[in-house]
């Protein structure tokens, strides 16, 4: 592996137990106030775990209390991630010129990703398993699959010697063009015509790699050639985001959900940090704004994580109005504001709440989407049998199964 030497390892979990230790911490308290797994603190003091992903080793040196030298110091002797792996996004003119393939270094996104240590701990756990190579991970629009889906990959990067893959999908109109696109991120020619799925196969037969589809919940019917390609290689695992799963044999579902929300009214700083939501908004905030936050700005943005259900997207938005807004202002604003656009970097689906949730709409058919809005007569929820007796009364679903059945679709 590149830009590692064997001692590296060694040298981070010797440099956190003896940081640990002057704390007089055991491991399970570290966890505690880290908020990772106690088995975390274990596999890096021990070295089974080499590359802590690097929000995870923040929180540590946070936790610890260490000085500003023991943080950069216990940063720089976490091992590079740049090896022998590359992240490979889906071909477009700016993302691959000069790339051959449009291969670069796996890259870590440059804001802190909150409350997801379980969730990373728990796919990596599945795919170093065996016995799910086909991890789907689902969820609502703008809940952090994909960026869930890029920690997993970077914990995983020692896994997977022969590389990690990633397609990005969502531009993608026809399923067709999934096989090839794969494809080509492997540099490979030929994979659009008859027999495609046979090379990309034969590439990949002997390679161990981890092949990421992003956004995958539009080309449902490329599923087929996605376990066809994982049957054909053994050593081969594909980690796939999709607002749905693809119902193929083989594929387990990690469902990801928002953000865990504060416990009740903060009125402090660390009150608001200590549930996810709260931290990502209070660094969004503190990002935002320079002046000092009262009181009543932490009760307004604990009461912005509950409003917003813990959606990281959905708080995203609204926090990059505080430049101009006080908290309670954005509260009373948040419906308007809703509506409006956020960060440029984002995909055009994701730089307003409407949009998501539009992306979503469109993937439903006809009478789908003609149930959706019926279902606005519903507040907080409904039975089934509710929804069934709504459906029925419109006439819109009449050939729909009896209320006796166990299942109903429209």
């Amino acid at each position: 592996m590149l830009g590692r030497t064997e001692g590296e390892p060694a040298r981070f979990g010797a440099k956190l137990r003896v940081l640990r230790e002057r704390a007089g911490l055991t491991q399970e308290e570290l966890a505690e106030r880290a908020g990772v797994t106690p088995h975390a603190i274990s596999a890096l003091e021990r070295g089974t775990r080499t590359r802590p992903y690097p929000h995870t080793v923040r929180s540590i040196a946070d936790a610890l209390q260490v000085s500003d030298a023991e943080r950069k110091d216990l940063i720089a002797s976490v091992p590079s991630r740049t090896s022998a792996t590359h992240l490979i996004q889906s071909p477009s003119p700016e993302a691959t010129a000069g790339r051959p393939g449009g291969g670069v270094d796996l890259v870590v996104p440059p804001t802190r990703l909150h409350g997801r240590d379980r969730d990373v701990a728990q796919v990596a756990h599945l795919a170093r398993s065996g016995t799910a190579r086909i991890i789907t991970l689902t969820g609502p629009g703008g809940v952090g699959k994909t960026r869930l889906a890029a920690a997993v990959s970077a914990e995983l990067a020692d896994d997977y010697p022969d590389g990690i893959v990633q397609i990005a999908l969502a531009a993608m109109a026809d399923a067709t063009d999934v096989l090839p696109s794969i494809g080509k991120a492997l540099e490979l020619t030929g994979t659009d015509r008859p027999g495609g799925l046979n090379l990309v196969a034969a590439h990949l037969r002997q390679r161990r790699v981890l092949l990421v589809l992003d956004n995958f919940e539009h080309l449902l019917s490329a599923a087929a050639d996605v376990s066809q390609l994982v049957w054909y290689c053994p050593t081969v695992t594909v980690l796939i985001t999709s607002r749905s799963l693809l119902r193929i044999r083989g594929e387990r579902e990690f469902k990801v959900g928002p953000l865990a929300l504060p416990a009740g009214e903060v009125t402090s700083p660390e009150e608001l940090a200590a549930s996810a939501s709260g931290a990502l908004v209070l660094d969004r905030a503190l990002d935002a704004s320079a002046l000092p936050m009262t009181a009543d700005d932490l009760r307004a943005l604990g009461r912005l994580c509950e409003r917003l259900a813990g959606i990281p997207l959905a708080i995203e938005l609204a926090t990059a109005h505080l430049r101009l807004l006080t908290p309670q202002n954005l509260l009373e604003r948040l419906d308007s504001i809703s509506s409006s656009s956020g960060a440029r970097d984002l995909p055009e689906r994701q730089r307003t709440m409407r949009a998501t949730l539009d992306w979503s709409y469109g993937l439903l058919s006809a009478r789908q989407q003609a149930l959706f809005r019926m279902l606005g007569v519903f507040r907080g929820g409904a039975t089934l049998g509710a929804v069934e007796e709504v459906a029925a009364a419109s006439g819109t679903f009449a050939e729909a199964e009896p209320r006796s059945s166990s299942s109903w679709r429209c």
